[in-house]
């Protein structure tokens, strides 16, 4: 039986997220991941018209692995928590998605370091949105009173998305191990989300 064309795109996409993974964007030929994926290059090209639109693809698969990773962290906590609470505790099961799948961190870090302005112009409306949501999760608990913060949400979001891209290339990098001076992530986070809530 023949492979459909939805299994054969889907085979070389998992192919590209494989080797963007262990190579990166620089590292990783498009005649390697036709030969890994076994199609011509000709065919790699029907599927995908660029190695950017591959990389994006690849960046799209890491991204849904993330998110549905985060989302399902998110879900399982109590519901009288906090959203700055809840924020933490999803940027930590970030951070161990990041440990565990090192090749889609990659792809995700390189998407974001990318001087291309077509990544550039994606990463800014992705970081923009969060900032957005989060902001307004954050806005909604301090007009119910459940949260007290130092600022306003929006600046607090900001920060906060600023750290957790800090911390999750300190842990991507491994510079979060024993033998670069004891630096903990979990703890800068927690620090981070003492000094934003308000001391009564």
């Amino acid at each position: 039986m023949a492979e459909s064309e939805k299994d054969k795109r889907a085979r070389i996409l998992k192919t590209a997220v494989k080797l963007f993974g262990r190579k990166g964007y620089y590292g990783a030929r498009m005649s390697e991941i036709a030969t890994s994926a076994k199609v011509s290059p000709k065919t790699l090209y029907k599927y995908y018209a660029s190695k950017k639109a591959l990389f994006l693809a690849a960046r799209d698969v890491a991204l849904d692995d993330l998110y549905a990773e985060v989302v399902s962290k998110i879900r399982g906590q109590p519901r009288d928590l906090d959203s700055l609470t809840i924020m933490k505790n999803a940027l930590k099961s970030y951070s161990d998605f990041i440990r565990q799948n090192r090749g889609l961190a990659r792809v995700l870090a390189e998407s974001v370091a990318m001087v291309d302005e077509e990544f550039k112009r994606t990463e800014s409306e992705s970081f923009l949105t969060a900032v957005t949501a989060i902001g307004l999760m954050m806005q909604e608990d301090v007009d119910e009173g459940s949260l007290e913060l130092v600022a306003d949400p929006e600046k607090v979001a900001v920060l906060f998305l600023s750290l957790a891209a800090t911390l999750v290339y300190t842990v991507l990098l491994d510079l979060d191990k024993k033998s670069m001076g004891d630096f903990d992530p979990a703890s800068a986070l927690d620090l981070f989300v003492d000094v934003m809530r308000k001391q009564k």
